[in-house]
């Protein structure tokens, strides 16, 4: 019994934590390492965020048997665009950026799909 309680358990906790840790830990050697700017620290972190819920929800880690996670693959991407334009110099465009993705997902929900 407690064979199949060890086997069953969800690794994702575990997984998303350590993911976490080490880009936190990334971040700050490049950082001190001259690699990347301590003002877009913030930049960095978002986008490596969002790297790991993409990854995470590709290969259904934490999905606790539910069907695919598009929701982590959508707030992945979004906060890669909000990272990534930031660290480019874009932040005035990201937020129109956002609406737009906000609308297709809206009229993508909306519109009946054929099958």
């Amino acid at each position: 019994m407690t064979e199949t309680k060890q086997n069953s358990r969800k690794p994702a906790p575990g997984v998303m934590g350590g993911l976490v840790l080490i880009l936190i830990g990334s971040i700050f050697l490049l950082a001190q390492m001259d690699r990347i700017s301590w003002a877009h620290l913030w930049a960095y972190f978002l986008v490596g965020l969002g790297a790991i819920l993409i990854v995470t929800g590709l290969f259904g880690i934490g999905r606790h048997g539910r069907g695919p996670t598009r929701g982590r693959f959508i707030g992945g991407v979004v906060l890669i665009v909000i990272g990534a334009a930031n660290i480019i110099g874009l932040n005035v465009w990201w937020p129109y950026l956002l609406i737009v993705i906000g609308l297709v997902l809206v009229v993508s929900a909306l519109v009946p799909h054929r099958s």
